[in-house]
């Protein structure tokens, strides 16, 4: 086996991430390309949200009809 190159997700993964000073919780979860191309019709121009410092930020719908 080769070491996978660091960057490189193959699995889906979700993380709970603490908030400062209140003990609540907020759920990070990790899409894979395919996943984030097919929710946003392989990123199309009708679904971009807004541009920005971090990139291009688009709205996307699930295979399960939820929204992100």
């Amino acid at each position: 086996d080769k070491p996978k190159p660091q960057g490189l997700l193959d699995s889906k993964k979700d993380t709970v991430i603490p908030r400062e000073g209140n003990n609540q919780h907020i759920a990070a979860h990790t899409f894979t390309f395919r996943e984030l191309a097919a929710a946003t019709k392989n990123f199309r121009q009708d679904c971009l949200l807004g541009e920005g410092g971090f990139g291009r930020v688009y709205r996307g719908r699930l295979d399960n009809g939820q929204v992100w």
